[in-house]
């Protein structure tokens, strides 16, 4: 049998195969910083902007809101003004992802995300406070105890209210949940032996769905995700449906823990917890839990951090002089320096995450955007 000779490969088919192969290396690297694989094409970045920390700078989407005593203005993550909407003396706001509910004694004013008003009418009562949700926006009136709870579209158009639930209450709280046709206050009794806090929900414009006593433990968050309320208390974590049924098999003891962040994503909620008692204390803490689920982890920090955020699966940190980095489903935290157009200054407080993973921090009375990597 004759032995099977093979022809030298041509100098014409090996350029072809090293074509191939800086093909397919072009073809990693772009999907490497296009985060396929976990990476990012975004380098560190910061931006001073021109408001101060003590002027409510607060996340409005991808652009940042700050009301200077008479004005409120919005911003670019790099600075650049994009609107702003004169309120006058001792205004309030509050501030979904698009739209914005700001007022000032019985004025109430609905804005766009492009600073046009939807709404600019005076309430019948004094406005305590208001929520915006993605259809209604809640308005509260009333002296104190109480009060009235109105609903608004975003035209201004009265479609709901409701005052008999809170005879002899204070409303602490409210928002809007299940695509914003569901609402949820928690209310208390100021009148009675012990403070209890009671949690209502109803669907706008048809009925109140349920009605649930939530104890002496003061009740400061809810999350809703897979059509579950996920109620943090000073002590525990409870799930309940849209009529107030408890899922008793979701509580988890969360006592020593307070609730900083948390993110929704699908039918998932997770959460994130810093030592409450650093926090009162110090105003700062190093170490955090993650929940979600079933899922129940905790971080220790490399070094005392004054907030913390979740973004794009991740968990970042701020310190004082650097940024810390984790996985959700990682271990241990990497250390990122500070742009360098900070000028070493130290931040001293954490202001909130844009939605497009941008940091805003406090040095002092300056405030910066931070670009996440």
């Amino acid at each position: 049998m004759r032995k099977q000779q093979f022809a030298p490969i041509s100098i014409p088919r090996q350029r072809k195969i090293a074509y191939l192969v800086l093909l397919a290396v072009i073809l990693l690297f772009f999907l490497m910083i296009t985060g396929v694989f976990g990476g990012s094409s975004r380098s560190m970045a910061a931006s001073k902007l021109r408001c101060m920390a003590t002027q409510d700078v607060t996340p409005f989407g991808n652009s940042v809101l700050y009301y200077d005593g008479m004005t409120l203005y919005c911003l670019s993550p790099n600075g650049a003004e994009k609107w702003y909407y004169p309120l006058g003396e001792n205004a309030s706001f509050s501030c979904s992802d698009q739209v914005i509910a700001a007022w000032s004694g019985t004025q109430l004013h609905i804005i766009g995300r492009d600073g046009i008003a939807t709404y600019n009418d005076n309430m019948a009562d004094e406005i305590q406070f208001a929520k915006v949700g993605s259809r209604y926006v809640g308005v509260v009136l009333g002296s104190g105890v109480s009060p009235s709870l109105i609903i608004k579209d975003m035209q201004g158009t009265t479609v709901d209210s409701e005052t008999d639930a809170y005879v002899d209450m204070i409303i602490l709280d409210l928002d809007f949940f299940s695509n914003g046709e569901y609402l949820w206050t928690t209310s208390m009794n100021v009148y009675g032996v012990t403070p209890t806090t009671i949690m209502h929900t109803m669907r706008v414009n048809m009925s109140n769905s349920g009605e649930i006593s939530l104890g002496e433990n003061l009740t400061y968050g809810i999350v809703y995700a897979g059509s579950k309320l996920h109620v943090v208390s000073t002590q525990h974590l409870r799930l309940y449906d849209y009529r107030g049924t408890q899922d008793t098999d979701g509580t988890v003891l969360v006592y020593g823990w307070q609730m900083i962040d948390h993110a929704v994503s699908g039918n998932s909620a997770t959460m994130l917890f810093a030592p409450s008692r650093q926090i009162e204390n110090t105003i700062s803490f190093n170490q955090l839990r993650l929940l979600s689920g079933k899922t129940d982890k905790r971080f220790t920090l490399p070094s005392a951090c004054l907030g913390a955020s979740l973004y794009n699966n991740k968990i970042y940190a701020i310190a004082e002089n650097a940024l810390y980095r984790a996985d959700i489903n990682g271990k241990r935290f990497s250390a990122i320096s500070l742009p360098a157009s900070m000028n070493g200054a130290p931040i001293t407080n954490y202001l909130g995450m844009l939605n497009n993973g941008v940091a805003l921090v406090a040095c002092d009375s300056d405030v910066y955007a931070i670009t996440l990597p």
